[in-house]
């Protein structure tokens, strides 16, 4: 890890990110930075492998120049997002750098703080081992080419993947301590169809399996993956 990353503005802005969702304009508020010098700091990071950006896929809310726009979307920014390129640097500027100081760590306050955020670390792992996971199911008859999570003014959705065939593949990841309800699917059928994303397979990963009334769903566009599914990852 590169020491320019623990000296200001970088650590600031690194902590930020491991505390947040990742919405680059999002940080760039919370640290007091313009977008400018914001963007300065992003292509120093990248150019040091510590992260990487995606672009949001969402449509303008201007389909030309003089569009008017409903009052509660004209301050609405359609933003990236930036993740870290390793998880361990995800690990550090959470639960370590905001309890150093002076070269000295804070200890106590390490570990309460990685009671409070053990979820938040072990959920996006999850999800980046849930995109690997599609793209070896698909991979023989319909193979994945484009994945990413996917964001828009009214949701935000784990994975929204398109396959070779022109098929769109929209996912959920559930790292929860219990199955995943029938009505967790309705809301994320619901949800797809406030953000007008076009949808032909509706994808499940749950760390705690599924209700029977969920196993019970025999529609063709429905699947459902659960932990020990990973296990195929082990043997590529």
């Amino acid at each position: 890890m590169p020491f320019f990353t623990l000296d200001e503005p970088f650590r600031n802005f690194l902590i930020y990110l491991a505390r947040g969702d990742g919405k680059l304009h999002s940080i760039f508020n919370k640290i007091g930075v313009g977008h400018s010098f914001g963007y300065t700091l992003v292509d120093e990071l990248i150019e040091n492998n510590i992260i990487y950006i995606v672009n949001s896929r969402e449509s303008s809310l201007k389909e030309y120049r003089k569009q008017l726009i409903k009052k509660e979307f004209r301050s609405y920014d359609i933003e990236p997002k930036v993740y870290f390129k390793k998880p361990f640097l995800r690990f550090w500027f959470l639960l370590v750098e905001p309890y150093r100081k002076q070269d000295k760590i804070d200890i106590t306050r390490v570990l309460s703080s990685t009671k409070e955020s053990s979820y938040r670390l072990s959920s996006l792992v999850y999800e980046q081992l849930s995109i690997e996971l599609l793209k070896h199911k698909f991979k023989a008859k319909d193979r994945v080419v484009e994945y990413a999570s996917y964001w828009d003014r009214f949701n935000e959705f784990d994975i929204y993947a398109k396959t070779q065939k022109g098929n769109y593949i929209l996912g959920e990841c559930k790292y929860k301590n219990r199955p995943v309800t029938n009505a967790e699917l309705l809301k994320l059928e619901a949800k797809a169809r406030q953000s007008g994303l076009r949808v032909d397979y509706y994808a499940l990963f749950s760390k705690n399996g599924f209700t029977l009334e969920l196993n019970k769903n025999s529609s063709s566009n429905l699947l459902l993956y659960e932990l020990k599914e990973f296990k195929e990852l082990l043997i590529l």
